[in-house]
């Protein structure tokens, strides 16, 4: 199975580099990656770099602006295994979608029901009690313990909306 990774927003200069939003915070497993799928294509990857926010890509074979800007709009996707051989006691978007969430209490919260990366820390909507509250995803919300996800219930409070 594989997983988004990213999308191509636009050629990045005039060598062949394209420019992505990213949407994994597994940053390492895009750094070592050596190729990608784009659609059901596979394509190499000569180098790439993370910068600002956004993964620049050199793919191999693309030398110059115009056969660079066949992928503008493409997603790129990497196995899940590659991925997940990176994450620590972080889990995928694809993990936490459905996921319940506990305080440290043991008292239930509510159930993630999407999530959100806007550039900077990720939101995910938490439906509790009827009512759904986004909260952005930062270590003073959560924390894990084994394949849970924990909530800090002041740290909660304070940051729904």
């Amino acid at each position: 199975m594989n997983l988004l990774i990213a999308k191509v927003l636009k050629p990045q200069g005039i060598r062949g580099e394209v420019k992505c939003q990213l949407y994994t915070d597994v940053l390492e497993a895009i750094k070592v990656a050596k190729r990608v799928f784009i659609d059901d294509n596979i394509c190499e990857i000569e180098k790439s770099s993370v910068r600002g926010g956004f993964w620049y890509v050199k793919f191999l074979g693309i030398n110059d602006r115009n056969n660079a800007e066949i992928f503008r709009g493409c997603n790129i996707f990497l196995p899940k295994e590659e991925i997940e051989s990176f994450k620590n006691a972080d889990f995928l978007v694809g993990d936490l979608i459905g996921m319940v969430v506990y305080d440290e209490n043991g008292t239930l919260v509510g159930q993630i029901v999407d999530y959100e990366d806007y550039g900077s820390a990720a939101i995910l909507s938490i439906e509790e009690n009827g009512h759904i509250f986004e909260v952005p995803y930062i270590r003073e919300v959560f924390s894990t313990d084994k394949n849970t996800l924990v909530v800090n219930r002041k740290a909660y409070e304070d940051n729904k909306i």
